[in-house]
């Protein structure tokens, strides 16, 4: 995709600023990082390790974005057509993950979140054309909860050709993912060069690094298993109450753990942003919906855009307790906002009630919405072709172009059609049964559920896998 982004909440010297800031504080105040074995590594790199807090110079920082890579690829297991290529202009959408309950896509209760959900979403994902990537947008409530990830990672691969999000809360699950994985590429070379899945970490604000993380992030940068480092500050509460400290405080984290990624592995691929957010202080919530959400994570878009990494965001979200109209407006908005910031990575499409429920509904409606925003990037193309000068001449004033050779040549590539979105006359609408919104995308979230579904684990493959699976269940039952 060529883009046309155009958003630019502040300006380059003003993004500076804030990336010197984060370095100041990063070298001054220190960070807490939970590891011993991190802090060894960031001591033999020249950082000052203290009882309680790891102090990062800024010439580490300045080295780890020199040897961080700005481009790297996740590929598809079964699928070339489904690889996600992360270089400049390029934009992804996906879903999540850690949601506590979930939209049943049949009745539209809310409920807990289970493993057949995780297959659910799975082939969801793989039948959206504008879903770049899975997660399982829940937390899976019936399996043992230390190897809720692990099921997770195993079931989306099963179900998508899609690269897959993620995540561990132990050093143990994070280990067993990437023996899946290596499994699944065939070895340990394979899969390093042709990686399946990211992993997904986050710090504490303010300025916290937990040793779980810190660990994963070390394993990982070992195995050159590309690396998200997403904080989730929250302005007037984990943060300061003003938008610039909260992207300073945000910033220090992830070039923290950047500079632990590279002190591993330089050249580790690693994706920098986050969730910025405020508290709602009427209500002590953080409003995925807000725009302050929006413009901070843009600009920390822009700020790691500037340093010559890939970028991570969040869109295609919403604080509504159901998929109404305030969950399409925030969404929707969300989405272009992302969109138009030039964000690689773009989490938390199909989240309602602020990231703790997840909703296939919801994914389907913003799958549109981000069909849309893809169009709006790839902006106007302006060539002796599409000027059309030699087809305006020949018709000339008063005539039309609906038959024109070149009408035929362009129309179906030049403009975007939905397939949700109704734009028919009131009269067809009313012929085809009157059907709003919420009725177009159940039905489409029930052909996408109905349609048929090859296993992608061949059986020596999954057989293997399963034998992961039953050591990972010994070690929790011992």
């Amino acid at each position: 995709m060529s883009g046309t982004v155009q958003l630019q909440s502040l300006s380059k010297d003003r993004r500076r600023e804030i990336f010197r800031a984060a370095c100041q504080v990063l070298d001054e105040t220190g960070i807490i990082i939970g590891s011993a074995g991190a802090c060894d590594v960031l001591d033999g790199a020249g950082a000052m390790v203290g009882k309680s807090r790891v102090h990062i110079p800024r010439p580490l920082v300045e080295r780890a974005l020199e040897a961080a890579p700005r481009c790297f690829t996740l590929y598809s297991h079964t699928d070339e057509s489904k690889n996600v290529a992360i270089k400049p202009n390029r934009i992804y959408y996906g879903p999540s993950i850690t949601a506590t309950h979930f939209i049943d896509p049949q009745s539209g209760e809310r409920r807990l979140f289970y493993r057949d959900d995780a297959v659910s979403v799975a082939r969801v994902c793989n039948g959206l054309d504008h879903i770049d990537y899975v997660a399982a947008q829940g937390t899976i409530s019936d399996v043992h909860p230390d190897l809720v990830e692990l099921y997770e990672f195993v079931t989306l691969l099963a179900h998508s050709a899609k690269p897959v999000m993620a995540w561990s809360n132990t050093v143990e699950g994070c280990r067993d993912i990437h023996r899946i994985a290596v499994r699944i590429a065939g070895g340990e070379d394979e899969l390093e060069q042709r990686p399946r899945y990211f992993f997904l970490g986050c710090s504490i604000s303010p300025l916290t690094i937990p040793g779980e993380v810190a660990d994963q992030l070390v394993t990982c940068a070992r195995q050159a298993v590309p690396y998200v480092f997403g904080p989730c500050p929250m302005c007037g509460a984990t943060t300061p109450s003003t938008l610039a400290s909260t992207l300073v405080v945000a910033t220090a984290e992830w070039l923290a753990a950047l500079v632990l990624a590279q002190t591993v592995r330089p050249g580790t691929p690693f994706v920098a942003g986050g969730s910025l957010g405020t508290m709602d202080m009427r209500h002590t919530t953080m409003p995925y919906g807000a725009p302050e959400l929006s413009l901070l994570c843009a600009t920390e878009t822009a700020i790691a855009h500037d340093l010559g990494l890939p970028a991570w965001s969040t869109a295609g979200v919403s604080d509504a307790k159901m998929v109404d109209q305030q969950a399409a407006m925030e969404g929707a908005m969300g989405v272009v906002v992302a969109a138009l910031s030039g964000a690689d990575l773009i989490h938390n499409v199909g989240f309602i009630e602020g990231c703790l429920t997840g909703s296939l509904h919801y994914l389907v409606m913003m799958d549109e919405a981000i069909g849309y925003a893809k169009r709006v990037l790839r902006g106007i193309e302006v060539t002796a072709e599409t000027l059309a000068l030699d087809w305006i001449g020949r018709v000339g004033p008063g005539g039309n172009f609906l038959n024109t050779e070149h009408t035929l040549r362009h129309f179906r590539s030049e403009f975007w059609y939905p397939d949700l979105f109704d734009r028919r006359t009131r009269e067809a609408w009313g012929e085809a049964g009157r059907q709003q919104m919420a009725d177009r995308v159940q039905a489409r979230l029930g052909g996408l559920l109905s349609g048929p579904s090859a296993p992608l684990l061949g059986p020596e493959v999954r057989q293997d896998v399963d034998a992961i699976l039953a050591a990972a269940e010994r070690r929790v039952a011992a």
